[in-house]
């Protein structure tokens, strides 16, 4: 029998100056919202530098990524109306509020790929404010390749035939040998990231002829 493997995979090169273009929005993303919470509480937020490697936002094909500061406050001030302070500050921003069963009110805004969310409690004013950064991909989507067939119908012994299922593969048809396919994590509606494959259940084989390629013939 001749075996002819080949990779089942090509992996996602990286977009060029995707990384660069992402730590910009990133840092542009921490200024404009260290300066926010200066406003509503004046050198209550601890400094932060932008780390060196952003999240993992979304587990697609390719994976998304972004960066996101979320800071919780104890008794920051509540005069003036921290509310109305806040609708002053976000003022350049598209907006919109939500009351919570504690009479927090929460303030949603986002503009330019930027998503803020501020909980104004009416006793404890500020509480909690959080910042992300719409995600973006740093690398373009890995291409999966159907590896050549570990049979060809020559190869075939006496007494069998290639595989029908598979056609001589070897490996699972619907994963193609990866033991995975995509669509096992679910994120807000959509599902994303990678699932054991329903048929091989991981083993990577085809489940018809355990991955010989053939059969007996029928």
């Amino acid at each position: 029998m001749t075996a002819r493997r080949s990779e089942g995979r090509m992996s996602g090169e990286e977009i060029p100056g995707a990384r660069e273009e992402l730590r910009r929005r990133g840092e542009r993303l921490y200024a404009e919202f260290a300066e926010l919470l200066e406003t509503l509480a004046p050198g209550q937020a601890p400094p932060a530098a932008l780390p060196d490697y952003p999240d993992i936002t979304a587990f697609g094909n390719p994976l998304s990524f972004g960066h996101h500061r979320q800071v919780a406050f104890v008794g920051t001030p509540t005069e003036p109306d921290p509310v109305a302070l806040a609708r002053a500050a976000l003022a350049g921003w598209q907006s919109t509020e939500e009351r919570t069963e504690s009479g927090s009110t929460v303030l949603h805004a986002w503009r330019d790929g930027m998503t803020l969310r501020l909980h104004v409690h009416p006793v404890r004013g500020l509480t909690l404010a959080r910042a992300d950064l719409e995600p973006m991909a740093l690398h373009l989507p890995e291409v999966f390749v159907r590896p050549e067939p570990l049979l060809a119908p020559e190869d075939v012994r006496p007494g069998y035939e290639l595989c029908p299922e598979c056609e001589g593969l070897g490996l699972c048809d619907r994963c193609w040998g990866r033991g995975w396919t995509m669509g096992g994590i679910t994120w807000g509606g959509r599902t994303e990231g990678r699932a054991t494959c329903g048929d091989c259940h991981g083993s990577r084989a085809c489940p018809f002829c355990r991955g010989a390629g053939e059969r007996r013939a029928r």
